[in-house]
Formats: structure tokens, sequence, C-alpha cells
């Protein structure tokens, strides 16, 4: 009986202690919530939300841990910078809802990704900036913006997979040249080749230039090729996904018509240029 008392008297304390840190518990809450209603007000109006913020931005402001404001995008009108730009997306570009970006070789293109940086930021007024892959020989030029990925949408992109997506040539590109000729030149910079063959007859070495185009989205594909006719020139296409330029004049009159923004295409061309005392 008396072991039994004691243990019914246990309880009861340990439930008293239970009992008492509970109301503690709640004391010190309302305090808090007294204190915090005397300094912002009623958290639930739109008075005490605003007094509440404002307090926030002095707080962070006073302490140096105040965030960033994100910076205004700029709407672009047409234009050929805008043209090159979304040539380069067809070809090396991702666009999904939160982030825009461009991939590309780390050693023989990253003057090239440097160069599309500068592109985002003259066109959308935004920064860009380049992440080497520590994994893969890549670097990405980077643009985290939901709305630059809506604007890139509207000017005729394909947001995710450009396959599926059957990404082609924008309709208001088509329209005018210096458009065309300047998205035409986005797009080979990035999915383009310029190679100079070599070979021998009877001991004698030759070399000859080529142009070589890849894109596995055929409408994209169909849009360049048709471009290169339009112009005169002579592109063939032995395999489903790859258009070539096999004609010397013709790689000569391709590169006084679109031009190059990569040096390491240019870099080629001019070499060959060298060999051949820079007559086509």
């Amino acid at each position: 009986m008396i072991i039994n008392r004691l243990v019914y008297i246990l309880q009861l304390e340990i439930r008293y202690n239970k009992l008492t840190m509970r109301i503690h518990s709640v004391s010190v809450s309302q305090a808090g919530g007294f204190a915090r209603f005397r300094l912002h007000g009623n958290l639930g109006t739109p008075e005490g939300r605003r007094r509440g913020g404002l307090r926030s931005l002095e707080t962070h402001k006073r302490n140096g841990t105040g965030f960033n404001l994100l910076k205004p995008v700029a709407s672009p009108r047409p234009s050929v910078a805008l043209a090159e730009l979304l040539g380069i997306l067809a070809g090396d570009g991702h666009i999904g809802k939160y982030q825009t970006t461009v991939t590309t070789n780390a050693k023989t293109d990253y003057e090239h990704a440097e160069y599309v940086a500068s592109l985002f930021k003259k066109v959308f007024s935004v920064d860009a900036p380049l992440r080497q892959r520590r994994d893969e020989n890549a670097v990405v030029v980077t643009v985290s913006s939901k709305e630059v990925g809506r604007l890139l949408v509207r000017k005729g992109m394909v947001m995710g997979h450009k396959i599926q997506g059957s990404l082609r040539m924008p309709a208001w590109v088509r329209l005018q040249k210096r458009f065309r000729d300047t998205f035409i030149r986005g797009l080979f910079d990035t999915d383009g080749c310029v190679y100079i063959d070599k070979h021998k007859i009877r001991g004698k070495e030759y070399k000859n230039i080529g142009l070589a185009f890849a894109n596995r989205c055929l409408p994209l594909l169909a849009d360049f090729k048709g471009t290169l006719l339009e112009y005169g020139l002579h592109p063939t296409q032995k395999t489903k996904y790859t258009v070539f330029l096999r004609r010397e004049k013709d790689i000569y009159q391709y590169f006084s018509i679109f031009g190059s923004s990569n040096p390491k295409h240019m870099r080629k061309f001019e070499e060959y240029r060298s060999c051949k005392g820079g007559v086509a």
C-alpha cells in the first residue's frame, strides 16, 4: 500500500510539473506576441504588414544584410543582335522556366561564350555569368530570369525540348534579310564546323576547305539549307542531320554574306585563306 501511494504521489507531481511548463510556455509566447503587436501593430491588417515590412528593411539596412532587388529586364524590339542571339539559342541553347543557358566547349569556344554573355547584356540588360563544369569540358552561359525565358518564347523560341517543339526560324526573322543573315550566323557559330581537308596526289599536298552544319531539329536544318539555296549556294545533304558546303567559292561567299562572331571559325577560315594567298 505504501509503495502504491508513493507511486501515485510521484505521478501527480509529474503531471503538475508538465502543466506548469505549459503555462509558462504560453505566457512567454503571449508576452512575445504583445511585444510584437506594440512594435509593428496588427500584422493581420494592410497597415500592420506595411509597418512590419518597413521595420524589416530598416533592420537589413542597419545590419548590412539586405537583399538585392531584381533588376528590370528590357523587352527587346526586333534587331540584328536579338536575331543573332536567337540563332545561338537555336543551336546550343536551352530555355527553361527559370533559366536560359547556352552550353559550349570550354577550350575551343570560350571567347564565343563571352560574346554570347555580352549579347544577353545588350539585348535584355541582364547579367549572364559564365560557369565552367568541372566534370566536363564545357562552359555554360547562364541567365537566371523567368522573364527572359518568357520574352524569348514570345519572339518565336521554344521552351524546353527544341526537337519536340519543332523549333525553326521565327517568322519575323525570316521576313527581313538582315535578321535572317544574323540568325544563320548565330546558328552556324554554335552548331557549325569549318574544316580543312589535306590530301596528297602524286606526292603533292592539296588543301580543301569545307563547312558542315549539324542539327537534329529537322525544321531548323531545312531553314539553314533553304537560306543557303536562296543565296545561290550549293549545300549538300548526304546524311539526315548534316548539311555541307564544299565548293571553295561558296565558302568564301558564305563568310562574305553571313560572317562569324566565333573566333574559332574565323581563325580556321583565315588559315585557309593565307595558305591560298587570299584568293578564292
